[in-house]
């Protein structure tokens, strides 16, 4: 009789931490919504500065998308979809502050140029620098938009 008890206490405490852990887990809607936030403040972000010329702006913007880009990589996703959403998300958002980084540092060095025959080498060096940095930006956003589009639609399938 003992036994059976022992035994029947054992079960009792599997089935209530299979119950705690599945039940602690965050759901699909609740993941949808932690990401969708990040996502959205990252966008929110960029839509506020995207227009700025100004190197300290530029290169806070990027900080701050570097920070949105860690926080969505440290989300615990579960749902294989968000999984597959969540790597090409963070990397969208470092390669859009990588890319601001470098046009801050092209903006501070054309700021800092002298009229020159070397100042305007510098200067047209930093132009096109803050060229192909904007395109790499370019297109870090476009992926980004389009992950993003993917999100918001896989999420209100869930609805």
């Amino acid at each position: 009789m003992y036994f059976f008890r022992k035994q029947i206490a054992i079960l009792l405490i599997v089935v209530a931490c299979c119950t705690l852990t599945i039940s602690c887990s965050d759901s699909r809607a609740v993941q949808c919504t932690k990401f969708t936030e990040i996502v959205n403040k990252g966008n929110a972000l960029i839509d506020v500065d995207k227009d700025s010329n100004d190197p300290a702006t530029t290169d806070n913007l990027a900080k701050n998308l570097n920070l949105i880009a860690k926080e969505l990589e440290d989300l615990r996703i579960t749902d294989p979809t968000l999984k597959e959403i969540q790597k090409p998300s963070v990397k969208s958002f470092q390669e859009i502050s990588q890319a601001l980084g470098d046009i801050s540092k092209s903006l501070q060095a054309g700021n800092l140029a002298s009229t020159s025959i070397e100042g305007r080498e510098q200067i047209q060096t930093a132009q096109a620098d803050i060229i192909r940095a904007g395109q790499q930006a370019n297109q870090a956003a476009a992926n980004q938009d389009a992950l993003t589009s993917k999100l918001i639609n896989y999420c209100k399938s869930d609805r």
